[in-house]
């Protein structure tokens, strides 16, 4: 928006309102610049602020996912810990019902 007011001096006079009118012109076009270049800064806040809405709310579906994937994870290295359990256990069991090669009982 531009505010610029007709000029009319005359060569031998100097009217102190029409410079003031300039100066407040002058003043009001800064301040409508300002202004469309904050509304530019608005604009371009509220974009980053949907995108980071958007990736906030993508890393908390990852998060719930990453989340079950260790439970899961931790579900199935208990599974492995108690399956190595096991298979001490019965080794141990094996050892001791073998018969040593010379006939003797252990």
């Amino acid at each position: 928006m531009n505010l610029d007011l007709p000029r009319t001096t005359t060569a031998g006079t100097c009217n102190p309102t029409i410079a003031q009118l300039e100066e407040l012109n002058e003043m009001l076009n800064i301040l409508v610049s300002d202004i469309e270049t904050l509304t530019n800064d608005e604009q371009c806040l509220t974009h980053e602020a949907l995108q980071i809405q958007i990736t906030l709310s993508t890393l908390a579906a990852e998060q719930s996912k990453v989340k079950l994937s260790i439970e899961e994870s931790n579900i199935f290295l208990e599974g492995v810990k108690h399956n190595q359990d096991l298979s001490s256990l019965q080794e141990k069991v094996d050892d001791l019902q073998c018969i040593s090669y010379d006939g003797a009982l252990v």
